[in-house]
């Protein structure tokens, strides 16, 4: 009998390994929101045929009556410790029941509805029409030729806060900060005899550690804005969310990303790279850095397309503070025959039953079926300051003519076909996730059906409550629930979509609005991306790391940017904290807290 040697015995699998090993075991995202959509369907059925039971609630702001000096007496808002509206929970109507997919009404439903649910998302033309023009400034380069000209202008003692900062701006051009951030500041540090290693993970700190920061509107906030909005009416059917919801915080967000990236690597990261692998500043040469410096007439252009962007900012920026032009001051959005959008409940009963009276009410249709509109009727679009609704057509006009003027210019604009080209490469790189929506739309609307959205919010919201627990406690515990699913579902669209029916309603029920949930989220969602072993991207980063270093692996990648992960969770986690405090809103007309009626 011989004993195995140790070269033969297999390696014991460590934490992160198991991770990565039940990561790759989960189905691709589509397939996973199509499971998903299948398990409410049976779980409606089951919750049907056992009674299952959730009483409704309402949050109500507490009132007491006040005494005027004239002897009247008004009711006002009990405010408490802070200032703020308290509030409790009083039931609302009867008690809900799961209603089953696997019925025949139910069934017709789900056929029926299926292309009318992917229509609806929200998210659906906020993300086409943003990367329209996204995808022509990156298309013909425009994006790469910006990052190279700030990242070789800088000096060598800013280089690490100016690569951590371009990087957490860069998810605007969507994975373009990956594919040319990385690799450029790699050679940049070996040009300046600094470690090409630090600059590797500083500029993989800045693009996906810092993704959900940024001073730039980008697709993934025209995602999540509108599945908060979707599973804020579960609460509040009137609730709006802008594209802008979270901008004052992601801004604020890219200082105190480029600040822990910045620290992370001149203090800790690179000293531990020189003094353990010093021989790697041998390695490799500047070729890259050369190769990326700007020709003369890529320079040329790069200038005339930022006077370009300037210029229709600048014309947009007129347009809002000028009285009387188009976007100054409040504004109502009109369908083309001047008639404004609605929503309304009404009850359908079958053909010929109660004619008349539905005739003496607001009579929708009278054959086949007789629809009779009950209560009032609420504004699809709510009023509000013209500039922020037409937020996504400045971001596509933003981005396209600055493209087209770089394409122009660089000669690599020849015809009319190399436009429309140009206007198809963004929506190309966005097929993945119109698959996920068409998947992800049915699991929600389901989820709707069901019933089941509001049975979550409501039960979960209840305990919630009834915990009195504090809210930065809960922004605290949402951002490491978020991380923990990092490292089991990768993707911000797939995470969201899962979380946020579920978690933003019962967070509304205990005061926090959706888009403090949805900061929240971004935090949880981008601290862990530079250490999960399912980004997708790892491994590009990982070719360049294995350049300077031929033997690293991705325990080696992840080993060195375990500190950035920890330190940005920690210093974002704490400035969304701090911001609670100061009171201030995320964005405009973002506020933190959610006041029924408010």
């Amino acid at each position: 009998m011989t004993t195995p040697t140790p070269a033969a015995t297999a390696p014991r699998r460590g934490f992160l390994d198991w991770i990565e090993w039940a990561g790759n075991k989960l189905p691709e995202p589509a397939l996973l929101f199509a499971l998903l959509a299948t398990i409410v369907v049976v779980l409606s059925a089951i919750g049907s045929a056992m009674d299952w039971q959730v009483q409704p609630v309402k949050p109500v702001v507490v009132t007491e009556a006040v005494v005027q000096a004239d002897g009247s007496t008004i009711q006002q808002p009990v405010l408490d410790e802070r200032g703020r509206p308290e509030i409790r929970l009083e039931d609302s109507g009867a008690p809900i029941e799961p209603r089953s997919l696997l019925t025949v009404d139910g069934i017709y439903w789900m056929l029926a509805s299926m292309l009318r649910n992917f229509a609806q998302m929200p998210a659906l033309p906020l993300i086409f029409a943003a990367m329209l023009g996204i995808g022509v400034a990156e298309k013909f380069g425009f994006f790469s030729a910006l990052m190279r000209w700030l990242a070789l202008l800088t000096p060598k003692k800013l280089l690490t806060p100016a690569v951590v900062f371009i990087g957490a701006n860069s998810s605007v051009a969507s994975d373009a900060g990956y594919i040319i951030l990385p690799p450029l500041a790699a050679a940049l540090y070996l040009a300046v005899g600094r470690h090409p290693i630090a600059g590797l993970a500083a500029a993989f700190a800045g693009v996906a550690g810092g993704f959900g920061a940024g001073f730039f509107p980008t697709g993934g906030d025209g995602v999540l804005t509108g599945f908060a909005q979707d599973a804020a009416r579960v609460i509040d059917p009137g609730y709006t969310v802008s594209i802008l919801h979270n901008a004052y915080f992601k801004g604020a967000s890219a200082v105190v990303v480029m600040l822990g990236g910045w620290f992370v690597t001149d203090v800790i990261v690179e000293p531990r790279l020189m003094r353990l692998h010093n021989d790697e500043l041998q390695r490799g040469d500047t070729k890259a850095m050369h190769e990326m410096a700007l020709t003369r007439p890529e320079r040329k252009a790069l200038f005339v397309s930022i006077g370009a962007a300037a210029l229709v900012l600048g014309a947009f920026l007129a347009l809002i503070v000028t009285p009387g032009a188009p976007l100054h001051g409040d504004g109502q959005q009109t369908l083309p025959n001047g008639r404004v959008l609605t929503t309304q409940a009404a009850t359908v009963l079958p053909a010929g039953a109660a004619v008349e009276e539905a005739r003496q009410a607001d009579v929708l249709a009278v054959e086949p079926l007789t629809v009779i509109a009950e209560g009032t009727p609420r504004l699809s679009e709510a009023p509000g300051p013209r500039w922020a609704q037409v937020i996504v057509p400045v971001i596509l006009i933003v981005f396209l003519l600055p493209g087209l003027v770089y394409g122009a210019l660089t000669g690599q604009i020849k015809g009319q076909a190399d436009v429309a080209d140009s206007l198809m490469h963004g929506i190309r790189s966005i097929v993945p996730v119109l698959v996920i929506l068409f998947f992800l739309a049915q699991f929600v609307a389901y989820m709707g059906y069901s019933g089941f959205d509001r049975m979550l919010a409501y039960a979960g919201g209840s305990v919630l409550f009834n915990a009195d627990m504090p809210i930065p406690v809960l922004i605290v515990a949402f951002v490491l629930v978020v991380v923990f699913g990092d490292f089991a579902m990768s993707g911000m669209l797939s995470k969201f979509g899962v979380l946020a029916p579920i978690f933003i309603p019962m967070f509304m029920i205990v005061g926090m609005s959706p888009e403090l949930t949805t900061a929240a989220y971004r935090i949880g969602d981008s601290v862990v991306n530079i250490v999960t072993p399912l980004n997708s991207y790892a491994l590009i980063i990982l070719a360049v790391f294995q350049k300077y270093r031929p033997k690293a692996g991705l325990g080696s990648l992840i080993a060195l940017m375990i500190p950035y992960s920890i330190v940005l969770g920690i210093v974002w986690t704490a400035l969304l904290v701090g911001w609670y405090f100061t009171g201030s809103e995320l964005g405009p007309g973002a506020p933190l807290y959610y006041v029924p009626g408010g």
